[in-house]
Formats: C-alpha cells, structure tokens, sequence
C-alpha cells in the first residue's frame, strides 16, 4: 500500500490522538460515576481509537483513506 497520510492530516491525526489518550487517563482517574464495567470499556475505545490515529501517522498509511480515494502524502514535503 502507496503511502497516503500526510501534511495537515498527520497533524489532527497526532493531536486528536493525544487529546483521546489524555480523555482516556481522565476517564480512568475520575469515573468512577461511569460504573465499574462501563468505565472500563469506554477507556478501552478510547484508547483504541487513540492508537489507530496515532499508528497511521507512523506508518503514514491509512485504509480509510484509501477506500475514500484520500491521498494527502506529498513527496518533496518528507524531503525537507
């Protein structure tokens, strides 16, 4: 798979997925209101999602972008 993350994209992909990282740390120190269970899973979407972001910033290849037809990868922009 051709890479296809890149630019302005990787940049709300790394800050979305550091703000769900720290949403998920709030969730695991202050909901205890949530439930034991429900507390649980929605700190483990969070951190999922979180990791999904932040892997395709690394590997800078994304599948949804691809099926959408996305390409914001630019070549002479890693160069620099």
């Amino acid at each position: 798979m051709e890479r296809n993350v890149g630019g302005t994209d990787r940049t709300i992909r790394i800050a979305v997925g550091l703000v769900l990282v720290a949403a998920m740390m709030v969730t695991v120190a202050f909901g205890e209101s949530l439930g034991d269970p429900t507390q649980g899973i929605i700190a483990a979407a969070l951190l999922l999602v979180a990791f999904v972001l932040l892997a395709t910033v690394g590997a800078e290849k994304c599948p949804a972008n691809r099926v959408l037809g996305r390409n914001t990868y630019d070549e002479h922009e890693s160069e620099r």
